[in-house]
């Protein structure tokens, strides 16, 4: 099995993140996911967000099927590269991986239609941020910068 490695940068902080050239299985640090939903490859430059969405063990089947079933909008946006939905095999934290081919191509996804339209229900109660039996904690995100590819 190949493995990309991947050396992300934010501020003086550095992590690692083994990705199975499969697209099976990524490894963030020491915790290892299965991908559920990919699209794109990660390039060898760009800025790489992972958003960190904690899931409780009754909801995890309505969060996948959420986000199996997602519009796929974000897959048009200029400067988008990659997406990967990954399952926890510990813990509760999924990771949506995305990579950009800037910050600033996440920024302004973050201002478009399409990101409008993929969180419409975020805050009703419909979202999944207002169903207390998905959601554990708040999630949060984190944009880095890949500095080594090999």
């Amino acid at each position: 099995m190949n493995i990309i490695n991947i050396i992300l940068k934010k501020n003086d902080s550095t992590d690692k993140i083994e990705v199975t050239e499969e697209g099976t299985s990524i490894k963030i640090g020491n915790d290892n996911y299965e991908i559920i939903d990919q699209t794109g490859s990660i390039a060898s430059s760009g800025a790489i967000v992972l958003n960190c969405i904690p899931v409780k063990p009754e909801g995890r089947e309505r969060f996948e099927k959420r986000f199996l079933n997602r519009p796929k909008r974000i897959e048009n946006e200029e400067g988008f590269n990659a997406i990967k939905v990954s399952r926890p095999l510990k813990g509760d934290t999924y990771i949506v991986l995305t990579q950009w081919t800037s910050e600033e191509a996440f920024r302004n996804w973050q201002d478009s239609d399409a990101y409008s339209h993929a969180h419409k229900k975020r805050g009703t109660d419909k979202g999944l941020n207002r169903d207390e039996s998905v959601l554990k904690a708040k999630s949060y995100h984190d944009v880095y910068d890949v500095t080594t590819y090999n």
